[in-house]
This record gives C-alpha cells, sequence and structure tokens, in this order.
C-alpha cells in the first residue's frame, strides 16, 4: 500500500448532506476571482445559499492548497475580540505563550498554502475586516473567502453578489420539458423527492411549483422549507398557505445553524442587523410595490430627527443585501424581494405607521401623477411615460388606497384624472374603466369638476369599447353635474363627451355639431389638452363626412401645437389621421408615408391604440402593392394589439370596409392556409417588432418575447445580451445527443472522436450555457425546439 494511502487531505471542510444545485456560472465566476485575487466575499442575503456556494468552490479547489482548506463558522460567535481566538481554534492552536491569537495565526500560516473560508461575517465585519488584513499582508500565501451579507472592505476584496435562482414566469409557466432550465425548480423537485421518494414533476403540477419558486423568490433557504412541508401539505396547500410564508416555513433541519432552521429566523439574522434608521426605512419601503426611485424614498419615507441622509441609508441596505439595485440608462431602480417586503410591512404595522406612510405614499404618487400630466405636451413626454410604466404597481396601490380608505375617494378620482393620458396612450382602456369606476363609487356624488372630468373620461373609455350604454349613463350624469355648475368649459367636457358617443355609433353629423360648439371654450384654456382632443376629433369626423379641407385644417392645427411644444404622441395621431383622410382622397403613397413616420413617433412614446391604427393602414397599402404575406402579418399585429386593449378590431366605421377589403386581397394572393398562418405570425409579435416589420428595420431596437421569457429573479431583471449561448456547430451536436440520452462513451462512438474529447465538449455547453446537469441541457434543447 502507498504510504500516502488513506491519508485525510488536510482542511476542515464539512461534508454537505445534501446534493448541490445549480450555481454553474456563480462556481466558475468565484473560482476565477480567486485565482485572480487573494480575497473573495460572497455577499446576499439570507438564504441565498452564501455557504453552500462557498463550500462547493472551496471543494473545487482545494487541491491547489496544499495545506487544506479549512472552513471558519462565525454565526454563533456573538463576541467580535474572540474572532481571532475562534479562526485559531480551528487550526489547533493554542495560546500558550502570552501571544495574541492573531499573532498565533500569523505564525502558524506564513509559508502555509491554505484556502481560508470565513463564514457569515456580517454581525462582525469591523473584527473579521481586521484580522483578514493583516493575515492577507503577513502570509502572502493564504487566500480566503468571507461569506457576508455586506462586503468587509478591505483593500483588494473582490465581491461576487450571490442572486436569488432564476424562478419561471408564474403567468407563462414553461413546458413540462423546459422546467428543469429553472434551477429554483430543480432545487424543490431534489428536496421535495427527498422528503417524500415518489414525488415527480408533472403537467398536473407544474404551474404550482412554478408560482411556489416565485412566490419565494428563487431563495433557496425557503424553497427547501417549503419542498420539507410535503410531508404533511400538498403542493396547492403550499401555495395557499404562502401567504403567510413565516408561519408555514418551519419544517427545517434541526442540524442546520439556527438562524436556518425557519425563515423567520434567517430574516431576523438580517433584521438584527441593521441599525435603528435602516430598520425604520426597510419597514417603509415595504410600501412600495415593483421597485421604486430614489426621490420616491426621499418623499415618501422621511425620517426622525438626526437622521441619517436618506442616499446613505439606501447605500447601506443595498450593501447588506435588503435592497436590490437595477441600473439602466435612465438612472437607478432599488427594489426588495417579496419576502422581505413582507417582513418590512408586519414592522410596520408593529411601530404603528402603516396608515401615515401609505398617506405619503399616495400624495406622492398623485403629484408624480399631476406632474407628469402637465408637463405631457412637451419634450419629456417620452421620459415620463416610461417614468409611469416603472411606477405602474405603486400608482395601482395609491388607487387602491385612496379607494379603500374612508373620506379618501376625491384622491383617487384626482389620480385617475391625471393618469388618464397615460392609460390612454398606452392602450390600457380596460385598467382605466376599472379605476374610473372604482375613485367614482368611493367619492362624494356632488357637482364638482374633478368628478365630471372623471365621468367624461370614463365614458370616452366605455365608447371605445363599444359599451355604449354604460358610455350614455357617464355622459347623463356629468351633464347632470355641469347643470348644477353653471361652467361654458364644463359644458364643454360634457358636449365633448357626448360627442364621442356619437362618433363612436357612426353618427357624424351628430359628432360634428357637437364637437364644433365646444371648441370655443377649449381654446380659452392655457392646457391644450382638451383642445388637441377636441380638434383631432372634429377632424376625424369631418375627413369621415367628406369635408377633406376642414379635417387637414384641424389635424394642421394640431400639429403646430405639438411640434413648437416638442410633444410626440399626439402630433404622431395627427399624422395618422391625416393620413386616413389622404387614404380616402386615394392619395394612397402620401398617406403610407404619413402612417409610417407616424408609427415610428408612436413606438418611441409606447402609443399602441395609435400605433396599431398605424400597422393596420400600412396593411392596406401593402394588400394594394399585392403583397399579400406583409398585409396578413400587420392585419394579425393591429388585430392582436387591439384584442389586448379590448377595443375592436377596427374602432371607427368607416375604417371596417378597408379592413375587410385588405384581408380578403391577402387571402386571395396567398389562399387560405398562407393567410391563416401570416395573420398567426403577425399575432404573435410585440408592439416593437411589429413596427420594426412595418418599418423595413432589420435590427429590431425592442427586446423580443424570448429575451423577455429569459429566466429570471423577481426584483433583478435580467436583459440577454444575446438570443441564446453561441454553441459551437460541434457544441451544438453534443447538446443534442445529451438530450437524447446518450453517455459520453456512446457521444464520442456517434461523432467518431474520443470519450475524453466528448467530455471536453459536454464541459464546455454545461459552462456557456451555466447549467449544472445534463438534465438541464436536455431541457434548454427542448425548449429551443419548441421556439
Amino acid at each position: 500500500m502507498s504510504p500516502t494511502a488513506g491519508r485525510r487531505r488536510p482542511g476542515n471542510l464539512p461534508s454537505t448532506l445534501t446534493t448541490f444545485v445549480g450555481r454553474r456560472r456563480d462556481v466558475t465566476g468565484a473560482k476565477r476571482l480567486l485565482a485572480e485575487s487573494r480575497l473573495v466575499t460572497l455577499i446576499g442575503i439570507g438564504g441565498v445559499g452564501k455557504t453552500r456556494l462557498a463550500l462547493r468552490v472551496a471543494e473545487d479547489v482545494r487541491r491547489d492548497f496544499p495545506d487544506g482548506a479549512w472552513f471558519v463558522e462565525l454565526a454563533d460567535l456573538h463576541d467580535p475580540r474572540l474572532v481571532p481566538d475562534t479562526v485559531a481554534a480551528v487550526f489547533g492552536l493554542h495560546d500558550q505563550a502570552a501571544q495574541s491569537p492573531s499573532h498565533l495565526l500569523v505564525d502558524h500560516l506564513a509559508d502555509r498554502n491554505v484556502l481560508l473560508i470565513l463564514d457569515n461575517c456580517e454581525h462582525l465585519l469591523d473584527a473579521a475586516a481586521k484580522l483578514v488584513d493583516e493575515l492577507l499582508r503577513e502570509c502572502p500565501r493564504v487566500r480566503i473567502v468571507t461569506t457576508s451579507r455586506e462586503p468587509l472592505g478591505v483593500g483588494g476584496e473582490v465581491v461576487l453578489r450571490v442572486a436569488p435562482l432564476p424562478v419561471p414566469d408564474p403567468d407563462r409557466p414553461p413546458s413540462l420539458d423546459a422546467l428543469p432550465r429553472y434551477e429554483s425548480v430543480t432545487l424543490f423537485e431534489e428536496r421535495a423527492r427527498a422528503a417524500v421518494p415518489d414525488f415527480t414533476l408533472t403537467e398536473d403540477n407544474r404551474e404550482t411549483v412554478a408560482r411556489i419558486c416565485h412566490r419565494l423568490d428563487g431563495l433557496p433557504l425557503p424553497i427547501e422549507l417549503a419542498a420539507a412541508r410535503l410531508r404533511a401539505l400538498s403542493l396547492d396547500q403550499i401555495l395557499d398557505r404562502l401567504t403567510d410564508r413565516y408561519r408555514i416555513l418551519t419544517a427545517g433541519s434541526r442540524v442546520a445553524p439556527t438562524r436556518q432552521q425557519t425563515l423567520r429566523l434567517s430574516v431576523d439574522w438580517s433584521y438584527d442587523l441593521c441599525t435603528r434608521e435602516e430598520r425604520r426605512l426597510w419597514s417603509r419601503l415595504a410600501v412600495f410595490s415593483g421597485g421604486f426611485e430614489l426621490d420616491a424614498v426621499e418623499g415618501v419615507c422621511v425620517g426622525g430627527p438626526g437622521e441619517s441622509s436618506m442616499l446613505d441609508l439606501v447605500a447601506s441596505l443595498v450593501d447588506k443585501s435588503i435592497l436590490t439595485v437595477e441600473k439602466s440608462a435612465t438612472g437607478v431602480r432599488y427594489g426588495m424581494l417579496e419576502t422581505l417586503r413582507d417582513y418590512g410591512q408586519e414592522k410596520l404595522e408593529e411601530a404603528g405607521e402603516c396608515r401615515p406612510v401609505r398617506s405619503r405614499h399616495r400624495d406622492w404618487y398623485l403629484g408624480l401623477a399631476e406632474r407628469s400630466r402637465a408637463e405631457w405636451i412637451g419634450p419629456r413626454q417620452p421620459e415620463l411615460i416610461a417614468r409611469l410604466t416603472r411606477e405602474r404597481a405603486n400608482l395601482r396601490d395609491a388607487l387602491e388606497f385612496s379607494v379603500a380608505e374612508p373620506g379618501a375617494g376625491e384622491y383617487a378620482v384626482r389620480l385617475a384624472n391625471a393618469l388618464y393620458p397615460f392609460w390612454f396612450c398606452r392602450g390600457m382602456l380596460g385598467e382605466g374603466r376599472h379605476w374610473f369606476t372604482r375613485a367614482l363609487a368611493s367619492s362624494d356624488s356632488g357637482p364638482d369638476r374633478a368628478r365630471i372630468s372623471a365621468l367624461c373620461l370614463a365614458s370616452q373609455l366605455a365608447g371605445m369599447q363599444e359599451d355604449f350604454v354604460a358610455g350614455a349613463a357617464l355622459v347623463a350624469e356629468a351633464d347632470r353635474l355641469a347643470s348644477a355648475v353653471g361652467d361654458p368649459v364644463v359644458d364643454a367636457m360634457v358636449g365633448h363627451a357626448r360627442g364621442r358617443q356619437a362618433l363612436y355609433r357612426g353618427e357624424l353629423s351628430v359628432a360634428m355639431e357637437l364637437f364644433e360648439q365646444s371648441m370655443g371654450p377649449f381654446r380659452s384654456l392655457t392646457d391644450p389638452h382638451r383642445l388637441i382632443w377636441s380638434l383631432q376629433a372634429l377632424g376625424l369626423v369631418a375627413g369621415m363626412d367628406g369635408d377633406i379641407g376642414l379635417a387637414r385644417a384641424c389635424h394642421e392645427e394640431v400639429l403646430a401645437i405639438t411640434r413648437s411644444r416638442g410633444e410626440s404622441e399626439y402630433r404622431a395621431r395627427a399624422m395618422f389621421l391625416l393620413g386616413l383622410t389622404l387614404w380616402r382622397q386615394r392619395d394612397h403613397e402620401r398617406a403610407s408615408s404619413l402612417v409610417a413616420e407616424a408609427l415610428a413617433l408612436t413606438v418611441q412614446v409606447d402609443d399602441r391604440f395609435a400605433g396599431s391604427g398605424c400597422l393596420e393602414s400600412l396593411a392596406w397599402e401593402a394588400a394594394r402593392t399585392r403583397d399579400g404575406d406583409r398585409a396578413a402579418v400587420l392585419s394579425g399585429a393591429a388585430q392582436s394589439l387591439r384584442q389586448t386593449m379590448g377595443v375592436p378590431p377596427v374602432l371607427l366605421p368607416t375604417m371596417l370596409m378597408y379592413h375587410q377589403e385588405c384581408r380578403r386581397q391577402s387571402r386571395s394572393l396567398l389562399g387560405d392556409r398562407a393567410f391563416e398562418g401570416a395573420l398567426a405570425r403577425g399575432a404573435t409579435l410585440e408592439f416593437a417588432e411589429a413596427a420594426d416589420y412595418a418599418l423595413g428595420r432589420s435590427d429590431a431596437s425592442g427586446l423580443t418575447r424570448r429575451e423577455m421569457d429569459a429566466p429570471t429573479a423577481p426584483m433583478r431583471i435580467v436583459v440577454p445580451t444575446e438570443e441564446a449561448p453561441a454553441l459551437t456547430r460541434r457544441e451544438r451536436q453534443v447538446a443534442d445527443l445529451v438530450a437524447r440520452g446518450l453517455t459520453n462513451r456512446e457521444i464520442s462512438e456517434t461523432l467518431v472522436i474520443s470519450q475524453r474529447t466528448a467530455e471536453g465538449h459536454v464541459e464546455r455547453v454545461l459552462a456557456k450555457l451555466g447549467f449544472g446537469s445534463r438534465t438541464q441541457i436536455a431541457a434548454w434543447v427542448a425548449e429551443q425546439g419548441r421556439d
């Protein structure tokens, strides 16, 4: 027997009792960083898997350290003065010569090639940083991996942020074959099988598992705790009870560190590490939904006397992994995992601050909406639309609070009025009607100008969705209240709303008369919104009724108002409506040129309502020039957009003739099967993709659906740099064979290569895709095939 046989490798890495799932890219990244730097810190929120990742990295590289890989657990240590003693004890060092433990460590490690893992340093940061700095300075062959909820702040430190595991979209769960691509699902399945040996993913339970992983933010600890509950509960019962996730997730391993035995204790640990000011901010930030930006934090989370600057506190919570950060061209946006948000809401209620903080939240977002409406017709319009889009969840929460809070209905009416241009631009007609209905129901029914405005705007949304009964009732109520006000502008608002109802019913002469009557009072307003609406409506009706001169004059006036102010949305609509007028005059080429210019503008402001009209008009031009495939694709895209808005395929009765003729010609040119296929292709396009197709752009500027379907963790938006990892032709062959279930030996025989070469190809495929198992390769191949 060799003299080294049976000799134990130096070190004390603990044996893991469960399999390590996923994290291939994190493991690879951490090993690369450790090769480049002598100190790597893995940071992340509790339960995200920092310790397991550190141990896996240490296990992979331990052969590079002849003197061993040594693991030091600091979680249960509370006296920072004992950090050197705790580390020294791992090496069996004893203070027999009145030397300090840190000096003992330096003497022991001075010439040794050692990997040291210090686990859970967050509550002992200063002491751990001091010891690490001394060891790095005095022991040149020592490398250190630390885990913490915030960096140590030592010179030369490289930080790797450990994110939650990717989760499926619960509203569009992937196929059963593609589920293993999501590491959170793979982890749940493995831990569930450990609890209930016959557990397996099926078509019947895949959506429930996807929703459980999503609700748990892709965090390994709560996923493992939830899977353990399968001994007593069904999947549906677990999902239902996750509304109180801290109570249900208490089935952890008894041998795990105390703080990791339940989700509650893990989050308590993070909370205890925060200062009083940080805890207060954490609880107040829980009122936000879907992320937030610094100006909102400063406006809502006002602090107590002498509190540090809000920026410093936010930065500190980012460092402690309580907040996530999303950086983009528009700036920085912060987020909080739902697990931590629920905890913060509990603390906010315990402090008796829930109502006042939610009131400030509502007031701030009402101010944002009203400022946006005031600046809407101006050069900042695209920026305002983008901001309101990012804040949709917070705006909905502000509306919900307003309609539910006794006596706060007036806020809901103001907020709905302010958001109307945004809802209309984005085609969110159903949502707009929903909130107008609830706001009106929750507010006083007296003759108030804001209420009359809300009734008129709600009636327009109802008419656009062909709910003429509801539209007429809303206008009648507005008319009754307006008679008590006696204001010409208010009367004009009601007259315009009545004209809109007539327009959507096809009563052109009635609509034209009402629009002409409302025009005068609107010209007296400094805000041009209502004048623009009236001009566009009158121009549209005049063009449909054959008065081309009046139609052009109205649209040209809108163009003059909007161009002088640097506005985009209403300018695009004026171009589109002018294009319709030219089309009716059979000036097809000029009409299509104007509509194409309008379409480009609608994409800039994400105006799906006008954009769908532009796509429909360009479909007519394609059919006229006998390009049946293009016409069908554009017509399908336009119809799909209108369906998502809840409006008919053609909004105006006079456009129906052109719509029907376009489809008839396309079907005649292509045949039934090809026509239906082209129509279906158009329906799958997102708005930006459809616009790129219509405008002949080869470089699509928007994200494709496939990119948006890429695995993401909640509150952490990942924009893929490419549609799929770039595998070589040979690597793709290997991936296909792995998906067919072939072993490395069988792959080598199939491709006539050595088995070692086949193994190398499989390893490179795993590395490029960021996977940890052959099953994930098979899932990826299946999903690629489905796409």
